[in-house]
């Protein structure tokens, strides 16, 4: 076969590049006929979505609505000095296989930006009422306190962890549940009372 031959034509190669330097011929058009480009698509195709380590679906950023709950100025007001360092929130929201969203909400208190010194807002909504009520959303909190000067329903109770203390507020209402959890160093943090205090400003802010 020669360098000119039609064949040639056939191949978009480096081959093909070397016989048109070499012999000044120019490939000949494929035996099937010119080929038009396939009209590109006026659609944009949706964003994927990620499947997390646990089996939940990951939701795009723009689908988290938790760090619209509490904003840095309440945050400043309610933690007072604790606040001075709080960081850019951090928004995370996945979707199980039951449809229970969990929309989680981090500001963290300092550069470090670990969770034992942070805010964690966390937005749990469930398909229905009955749902949020089996899943006991007050279950997990120790020797839990009514707090009634809200305008739904919510209990307060203090975690005593190994690296922190933890002041938690959960407010139910109806499918939405959200958890208000603020996480100190041993040596900043209030007593149960002056935690109490904290969490019911940023639930009052919230509108919870």
């Amino acid at each position: 076969m020669s360098l000119c031959s039609p064949m040639l034509g056939r191949f978009v190669s480096a081959s093909t590049v070397l016989a048109v330097l070499v012999t000044g011929c120019t490939p000949a058009p494929s035996q099937n006929g010119p080929t038009s480009a396939a009209p590109a698509s006026s659609a944009t195709a949706p964003p994927s979505l990620e499947t997390g380590r646990n089996g939940r679906t990951v939701l795009p950023t723009a689908a988290s609505t938790a760090c619209g709950l509490v904003d840095e100025s309440a945050i400043r007001t309610a933690l007072g000095a604790l606040a001075d360092s709080v960081q850019p929130a951090q928004p995370d929201a996945e979707r199980t296989a039951e449809g229970v969203i969990y929309d989680s909400c981090i500001h963290a208190l300092d550069a470090g930006g670990a969770t034992t010194n942070a805010l964690t807002v966390q937005l749990i909504t469930y398909p229905n009422a009955a749902e949020a009520d089996r899943a006991n959303p007050y279950g997990l909190l120790l020797d839990p306190e009514d707090v009634t000067d809200l305008q739904h329903p919510a209990k307060y109770s203090m975690l005593d962890l190994s690296a922190s203390t933890e002041f938690v507020l959960v407010s139910v209402d109806g499918a939405r549940v959200v958890k208000l959890i603020v996480a100190l160093p041993k040596n900043t943090a209030w007593d149960k009372a002056g935690g109490r205090r904290a969490v019911v400003k940023l639930a009052q802010a919230a509108g919870l």
